[in-house]
């Protein structure tokens, strides 16, 4: 999917994924630290619970119905206005360092007065089965023979992924709240932001009802402005 410069992935399955990290993220000792009361984490997490549940109903041709749809709608409205809530009101440096900011999914803030020049090398992305259900390690790294990166200007990955029904998606799936995949993406613009990360490795987790279908990523470089380069290579696998 396109870019955007709101924080909240568009997908759903997205917007579960990053509060679940935060969930996992605010251990009893963070949340002292930041002054984030118990009793809002307690929230969020029931918040997180009602939501994951009613997709799944949602989800489920057998269980959805235009009440279910409403309920889904109105459940990540709530959820989606809670987490802009705690990222307003307790997500800031300080107290939190960058490597807090980051491992909640934000992209880093530049505090440097100087222009950080724009990416110039390429990422390559692959990946390989955890033995989990419905998981895979996404491994990412330089392109063989480009060019020797800069720590400014390939300041992390900026990936993107999407998700292809046998054959093509319909125009219902192509429509529907994943965006499933209508034919094979030659780069990552057809594709959904799915995060941005320092990290090596990211391990991807998605629905049972995906087991069998096609997961295509495809990464770029970001420097500290979020400024983005050159697409790399697209990677593909079938979801277990």
């Amino acid at each position: 999917m396109a870019k955007s410069t709101d924080w909240l992935p568009r997908a759903r399955t997205g917007v579960l994924a990053m509060c679940l990290s935060w969930i996992l993220y605010l251990t009893a000792a963070r949340r002292t630290s930041w002054g984030i009361p118990d009793a809002e984490c307690a929230e969020l997490e029931t918040l997180c619970s009602a939501a994951q549940v009613i997709l799944q109903k949602a989800q489920n041709d057998a269980e959805r119905t235009h009440v279910v749809t409403v309920e889904c709608q109105e459940a990540f409205k709530v959820l989606e206005a809670k987490m802009r809530f705690f990222r307003d009101r307790y997500f800031k440096i300080p107290p939190l360092s960058e490597g807090d900011w980051v491992a909640l999914g934000f992209r880093p803030k530049d505090t440097r007065p100087s222009p950080a020049p724009a990416p110039e090398g390429v990422p390559s992305a692959s990946l390989s089965y955890t033995g989990g259900p419905h998981a895979m390690t996404l491994h990412l790294g330089p392109l063989a023979g480009t060019l020797e990166l800069d720590p400014e200007s390939e300041y992390g990955y900026a990936i993107y992924a999407g998700i292809m029904p046998q054959g093509g998606a319909t125009l219902e799936e192509a429509a529907s709240d994943k965006r499933y995949l209508m034919k094979v993406p030659a780069d990552g613009k057809g594709l959904q932001h799915y995060r941005f990360t320092r990290r090596s490795k990211e391990k991807l987790v998605f629905d049972a009802e995906d087991a069998g279908k096609t997961v295509y990523v495809c990464c770029r470089y970001e420097n500290r402005k979020g400024e983005a380069g050159q697409w790399g290579p697209v990677a593909s696998a079938v979801i277990p």
